[in-house]
Formats: C-alpha cells, structure tokens, sequence
C-alpha cells in the first residue's frame, strides 16, 4: 500500500484528513502473490509497548482475501459510514502490519469517538513508524480522551521532541466525554510538558481551555493571559474573551472581542464571535456594525443571521428578508423561514406566510411556526392546523404539551370554550400532572366560572411546584376575588411577591386582597404602585373600589373614567360600579 498523508496539527485538521483519505493502491495481484499474513500480537497494540519501541517492525503485505474487507472498507468511508469502515480497518489492523491500514484505523476511530480504539492502533502505528510526529500525536490525544494520563504524558512528551513547535491544544477534543474528576487529572499532563518544554505557548493556551472546561474561569483567565503576553493569537484571543464573558465581566469582554477586530480584521472567528457580542449587547449602533462585518464577511451564516436578526427587531423588514433568504440553505433554515413567515404576516400575506411557516421542520423553532399558523389560519383551516399540530406531537412527542396547548388556545380564540376544555382534558389523559397544561386549563376554568376545576388544577401545581409564582398568584387572586380563604390568599400572594416584587400583576393581586381584609391604605399603596408600570383597566377599577370606600368618591369616579378609556367594555370595572352601587 502506498503511504497515505499524515495527521495534521490540529484535531479539526485531523477529522477533516481522515474523511478524505484516499484510495488504497495494494492491487489484487500483489495481494495475491504476498506471504502469509503476520498477526499482530496482543502487546503489540498495548500503547506502552509502543511507547518503549524504537524499532521498525517488517511490513506484512494483506492477503488476497484480506484485499475484499478493505474493498469494503473503503466503500463504508466514501458512503461516509465512519462507523463501519472504523470497524472494518480496526479487524485488518489486528491482522497485520500494515502502516497505512494503522494510521486509517487510527483516524476513523477518531472520528467515530472510540478513543479506546483509537489508542491501539495508534500503538500499533507506532511501532511500524516508532518515530512518527503525527503517530504520537494520535496516541495523545487518545489518551487524554481515556484520561490515562501516564501514557499522554509520555505520549505528549515524545510528540513535542520529535516536533517542539507543536500545536498541542486541538488534543483535548476527546476529553468531552470525561468526568471532572478525570478531566482535572489531566492538568499534571500539561504542568509537566510545559516544565519540559517552556519554550512551546501552545501547552498553557491547553491548560487554559482545559481550566475553562473544568468552570475554572478565573484560573484560566490568569494562565490564557499570561500565555497572551507571549506569544499571541485569535484563538487565545477569543478563549480571553468567553472566559470574560464566564466571569460576567461584560466591559472587558467588549474591550478585548474590539481589540481583536481590530488586531486581526481579517479573522472570520473573531468576525463572527463579534457579530454575536454585538448582537447581544445592548449598546447602540448595532445595525451598523452587523452591516459593516456582513459586507466583510457576507458567506458567514452566523453574521448574516445576527444582522438579520438586528434588523427584523428595527422593522427594517426588507433587509431582513433579503438575509434571512439567504440563510435557507444554511444550518439556520428553520429560524430563516420562520421569521421570513412573520415578515409576510406583517405584509399582510397570509398564505405566504403559511407557506413559510409549514417550512420549518423541527423545534425549536417548529413550536413558535405552528403558534403563528394557528393564528393565520384559525378562521379558514382550523382542521389543517389540527393536523399539522397532531403531525409535530406523531414527530416530536417531547414538545407534545405545549403543541397541544396551542390547539387548545386555537379553539379558545375561535370561542369554542367547550371544544378548548375538551382538548386540555385529551392533554392531560396524555400527559397526567404537567404543570402547563394544569395551569393553562385553570385559566379556562375561570373565565367559566368553573372555580372547582380552578382550585384543584392549580393545587395540583402547586403541590408539585410549592413555588410556583404563577399559579400562587391565580390561586390568591382568584380566591380574593370571590370574597374566600382570604388569609391563605393573603399568604399565597405574599409568597409570589417575595419572588417577583416588581410584578405590576402580583401588586395588583396584593393590593385587591389587602382590599377585601378591610386594609385600605396598605391596598391603595399596592395598587397605586402597579399602575405606576402598567397601564390596566382591571387595577384602574381596583383602586377606583378602593378610593370609594375611603370616601374619595372624585379620584374614583376618575379612575373608573380612566378604566373605560383603556378598555371600553371593562368587565371589572362595570362590576365594580354595579357592586358599590355607584350611579354612572
């Protein structure tokens, strides 16, 4: 066989190598006129072993029958079956000695993430090519995956003497699948490679990036920084960065993801890592830098998505159509087609937006797709909608609850209460005690009068939840509305406000159930304090009941004014007038 081309000295470049290596050249008649095939022998594929060897070992030809599992092999690579071709290379590996058949099961073992594999037949690689750069780099980056840590160090150790200037930081790539605990017994490996060998920056650019995979942020930040101040590059640069960002420092991020624009204009990561910054800040003249990077970079889908994004949150629909257009064929097709669905609602294109909307195929985006179509077919395709929304549950049976809370709603809207009652109690046939479809259909409840339901879906909740500020909050309302349990109301409310103190609903939960225990000043308070952040009808006319009895008939009679000009047909605040009897 003809030798093939090595591993690079990145792990990207290495997957990427491995998924196009070429054709073997062993012709069926030089298998054929081979010797009979020399297997290897259990030590030979032990790592050690390769590590102590320093002698080439004789290449055995493969046989002719040999010839046929490699055919197979090599068709299991071009399908892209990396599976069975590991498999297929992994048997004629332990069959013979073969360098190119080690170096393609080494790398396909890789591929496959079967690291205990690919640590055999880096052994075996070795010891039919003991002084191969790219031979010890494979059994690094194997034993690091396997957390064996006295072979990656003589591993890393053999790697950085044979290549000093070695990037060593793509090695950690396997470690993904390890415990903490394994993961930090790594860290010797690198203390020690970067004692015998101080001159290479790539080993503390490894330690740092295995510090932050261990949520060591602020150690890593210290070694990544001191590792800068040497030798310098993106990558570094942007590990500086995340590790900020980690440590919620916020401003230095900023500082260091413009430097590195700066630095490195041309560096579509750091483009990219700065579109998504930028796209998540909050400072200003954002549209304009997304736009400055997209002309920079216009093939970089996750730029074109966050100026895309930008420019739909501005209204600026026509650029964030023709963006959003151009990331069909990306990873973002679902996003693409289901904000290009509501740009044509907003046109006022309803069947183009359908269409857009039926184009997303999976969640999370799936979800939001079919809450839009139900709304922009609620009238004309009801029964299309109840179909595609049974298709996503038949598809998508985790995202079951809340599609079928979305038909529920559908019917809700159309006024078929009855229908929407029914839909819940299918829901929860299907999904006993969830908490959404419980609360969703308390809601229903009430607005039926139907206080029984109410009170047992929302006790389930809670009985679940204990804090649940939402169903704490519609249980405490629901019984101060009513004039009952006015003491465990009372305690409810409190404990959803010790939650969210700022939520002007909660306030005006507290200040309607302060009302009905007679405490007046303490409920005006409350209500005064919701409206100070949100504008309501229903607490318009709470405080109205309680300024009434606080003999103010004049502000009252005002805020009743004010609940009619928010809401015209405002059933609380006609309550209210006809409960206190007050002429209007």
């Amino acid at each position: 066989m003809t030798s093939s081309a090595p591993f690079k000295r990145t792990l990207l470049a290495t997957l990427i190598l491995s998924l196009a290596l070429s054709g073997c050249t062993t012709t069926a008649s030089q298998a054929e006129s081979s010797g009979s095939s020399a297997p290897q022998t259990e030590t030979d594929s032990v790592p050690a072993q390769a590590i102590e060897s320093e002698t080439r070992i004789a290449t055995t030809p493969l046989t002719g029958e040999s010839f046929y599992t490699l055919l197979l092999a090599e068709i299991a690579t071009n399908r892209g079956d990396y599976g069975s071709a590991a498999q297929l290379y992994s048997r004629l590996d332990r069959q013979f000695d073969d360098l190119e058949v080690a170096q393609r099961a080494t790398a396909l073992n890789q591929v496959v993430g079967n690291y205990d594999s690919m640590g055999e037949h880096a052994g075996h690689w070795l010891r039919l090519e003991p002084n191969s750069v790219e031979g010890w780099q494979a059994l690094t980056i194997a034993s690091l995956a396997n957390a064996d840590q006295v072979t990656a160090k003589r591993a890393l150790d053999r790697w950085l003497m044979l290549d000093p200037d070695a990037e060593v930081e793509g090695a950690l790539a396997g470690i993904n699948s390890l415990t903490n605990d394994q993961q930090a017994s790594l860290l010797p490996v690198f203390a020690e490679a970067e004692t015998s060998h101080p001159d290479n920056t790539s080993i503390g650019f490894a330690n740092a990036q295995l510090l932050s995979t261990l949520g060591r942020y602020q150690q890593a930040l210290d070694v990544i920084s001191a590792n800068r101040a040497r030798q310098d590059s993106p990558d570094k640069g942007l590990l500086e960065f995340r590790l900020h960002l980690e440590l919620n420092d916020i401003e230095q991020a900023r500082t260091i993801i413009s430097e590195l624009t700066g630095q490195y204009p041309n560096n579509s990561q750091v483009a990219t890592a700065y579109a998504g910054f930028v796209y998540a800040d909050s400072g200003a003249n954002k549209a304009d830098t997304l736009e400055s990077l997209f002309n920079r970079f216009p093939n970089e889908p996750v730029i074109a998505r966050a100026f895309a994004r930008e420019s739909f949150d501005n209204g600026d629909y026509d650029t964030a159509e023709v963006l959003f257009e151009r990331l069909i064929p990306t990873e973002f097709s679902d996003e693409a087609h289901y904000f290009l669905g509501r740009i044509s609602r907003i046109n006022r294109l309803p069947e183009e937006a359908a269409q857009r909307f039926l184009s997303v195929q999976a969640p999370p985006y799936l979800i939001s797709a079919l809450a839009e179509l139900s709304e922009v077919w609620q009238n004309s395709r009801p029964t299309d909608i109840q179909k595609a929304l049974h298709q996503a549950r038949q598809a998508y049976p985790g995202q079951s609850p809340v599609l079928w809370r979305i038909e529920a709603d559908l019917y809700r809207r159309l006024g078929d209460t009855e229908q929407a009652m029914a839909v819940y109690g299918q829901a929860l046939s299907a999904h006993p005690g969830d908490t959404s479809l419980l609360y969703d259909q308390a809601l229903l409840a009430a607005n039926l009068g139907q206080y029984d339901l109410l009170e047992a879906n929302l006790s389930d909740v809670l009985e679940q939840e204990p804090d649940n500020t939402s169903a704490l909050n519609a249980l405490g309302y629901t019984w101060a509305d009513r004039n009952v349990n006015l003491p465990q109301a009372q305690r409810y409310i409190d404990r959803a406000l010790e939650q969210q103190p700022d939520d002007p609903a909660i306030q005006d939960s507290k200040g309607w159930v302060e009302y009905r225990l007679g405490n007046l000043e303490e409920a005006e308070r409350w209500l005064r304090r919701s409206l100070e952040s949100m504008e309501s009808d229903e607490v318009a006319a709470h405080l109205a009941a309680v300024l009434w009895e606080q003999n103010k008939q004049d502000e009252a009679l005002r805020w009743l004014d004010q609940a009619f000009n928010w809401n015209s047909n405002s059933p609380t605040a006609r309550a209210i007038i006809e409960t206190l009897g007050i002429d209007r």
